[in-house]
């Protein structure tokens, strides 16, 4: 079970679709046309050079508007991609394909009826068949031309602003406090050097708190991580907070001075 839960790649961005696609639908029709399997060579029609291309075009179709799908579910896992679910995407592909070149194959190219029977001897015969021969390309091109993202670990966060490139990820223990001043906020962390850093993005201090919504209000300019404070000076009248990692100090309000000392205990 361990090995289907393994991260692999997978391909996201719709250019690679496009190109996996493409080479997919390309490999399946040049194997119909130049190989003629399952006694296309006997296949009589003044169109037959379009119809037979219409097979790769199917795939390549059917795989681009399942990766667009999938790309939904990736997102919503936070972009983690399995062995498991390139398996059950791989059943899926040929499963839709099959059906519908089946039913390409039987209606349009040989102008017949449907019947169950020869949609499960389609299945049976020409899908199976095919399986072993496109799957290896298949899963290549998605390795090849795919990405693998490392998820965050649990307590990292994302903070955003309003404006373009105002991105900072930061892991839980390391940030500090936050600063509102009209539009804008300061984020006070703690960078890889061990150093206290801080940045401003254009945002509000609500809008924030629910991005790090693990943060302590103490008052009204501030959002404090309650982890790190080292300890509270002052009364309830003019409290002042003081951190671990750095001499800088913000304020206590006596709003929230109960509920801070009480949180440190």
């Amino acid at each position: 079970m361990s090995l289907l839960k393994r991260q692999i790649h997978f391909t996201s961005s719709l250019k690679n679709n496009l190109l996996v696609s493409f080479v997919l639908g390309l490999f399946l029709s040049m194997i119909i046309l130049f190989l003629e399997p399952f006694n296309t060579n006997e296949y009589e029609s003044d169109y037959r050079t379009t119809l037979l291309l219409g097979f790769g075009g199917i795939v390549c179709c059917i795989h681009l508007i399942q990766s667009m799908l999938e790309n939904i579910w990736y997102k919503k896992m936070n972009k983690v991609w399995t062995i498991a679910y390139e398996i059950r995407s791989t059943l899926l592909f040929f499963l839709c394909s099959g059906t519908i070149i089946y039913l390409y194959n039987r209606l349009v190219v040989n102008n017949l009826n449907y019947s169950l029977g020869s949609h499960l001897w389609y299945y049976t015969h020409i899908v199976a068949a095919m399986v072993p021969i496109l799957t290896p390309i298949m899963l290549y091109l998605r390795q090849t031309f795919g990405e693998r993202i490392t998820p965050s670990a649990p307590d990292t966060y994302i903070i955003t602003g309003k404006n373009k490139n105002e991105h900072l990820e930061l892991q839980q223990s390391a940030l500090l406090y936050i600063q509102a001043e009209e539009n804008y906020i300061s984020i006070y962390f703690i960078n890889t050097n061990k150093e206290v850093q801080s940045k401003t993005f254009r945002q509000t201090l609500s809008e924030v708190y629910e991005q790090v919504s693990f943060l302590q209000k103490c008052h009204r300019s501030y959002l404090v991580n309650i982890n790190n404070i080292r300890e509270v000076l002052g009364n309830s009248q003019s409290a002042k907070i003081c951190f671990l990692h750095t001499e800088n100090k913000i304020p206590l309000s006596k709003t929230y001075y109960k509920h801070i000392k009480n949180g440190m205990v």
